[in-house]
């Protein structure tokens, strides 16, 4: 299940499991050829969803020959008497046109089953903070082939990701009573850290390691957002880790992966 959350300037999905990681995606209104919010709650609709009949129309959609824009709207959904019995029964409605010849097209709509938050539920819902940095850097697309390589060890349970300021980053994987180590042979850029302060002289401890440990189905789900963007920010706190990218040139789709994890170090 996913909560989609849509406010006056943004759609915000949040999809968060008990021991998984979260994941927030923000889409900018601007995106949308039209958005438009409207309710008593400071123009604020929350609603949970499952996302896999939303995920199917969205696919077909892709395929299809169509002839119209996908409109997608919040409705309230009436028990059989005509009557709403349950206030927080609503449906997410799908339309579009496919063009099947020339002179034929046809109407295609879905209605996908929502539950409506309350104000005390959706004010619950909190982005994960980050509580002090450690280390930042940037991921490029050509580093996707490594990331690829650690799928290979399914058998283990966790990963350590180790790098240091000077932008080099390693993998560390144990299974099997062996210890197994995929390096990065190049230097990554970093990102500055909370300390804004720039040493007069150069300082040994940016060669001091930031180790992180997460488990290792996580990171593999979580790397795959390099299929989405050109580049990817790596940052390691200190009660875990976060993946986050940008899926358009304007930088106004970005999704954030939050790991949980605890630092070796």
């Amino acid at each position: 299940m996913c909560v989609f959350r849509f406010t006056e300037q943004q759609l915000i999905i949040i999809s968060s499991g008990l021991n998984e990681p979260t994941v927030w995606c923000k889409l900018d209104s601007s995106i949308f050829q039209l958005y438009e919010v409207d309710s008593a709650r400071n123009n604020v609709i929350p609603f949970e969803i499952n996302i896999e009949p939303l995920l199917q129309v969205l696919r077909n959609y892709e395929k299809s020959n169509v002839s119209s824009s996908l409109v997608i709207r919040l409705q309230r959904r009436p028990s059989n008497g005509g009557e709403i019995k349950n206030k927080a029964a609503a449906s997410l409605a799908l339309f579009y046109t496919e063009q099947i010849s020339v002179t034929s097209n046809v109407s295609h709509s879905f209605n996908v089953p929502v539950r409506l938050l309350k104000m005390d539920s959706d004010l619950r819902i909190v982005e994960p903070t980050m509580d002090s940095m450690k280390l930042a850097m940037k991921l490029p697309v050509k580093i996707a082939p490594l990331l690829k390589r650690l799928e290979r060890y399914r058998t283990s349970d966790l990963i350590s990701i180790v790098g240091n300021q000077t932008g080099q980053l390693k993998f560390v994987i144990e299974e099997e009573q062996r210890k197994i180590m995929v390096q990065w042979k190049g230097q990554l850029d970093v990102l500055p850290d909370d300390d804004d302060s720039v040493p007069e002289s150069w300082d040994s401890s940016v060669l001091r390691p930031v180790s992180l440990k997460v488990k290792l189905k996580h990171w593999n789900v979580g790397a795959k957002l390099m299929e989405l963007c050109d580049a990817m920010s790596l940052i390691i706190h200190t009660q875990g880790g976060i993946l986050h990218c940008y899926i358009d040139m304007d930088q106004k789709c970005d999704i954030a992966y939050y790991l949980n994890g605890y630092q070796t170090n």
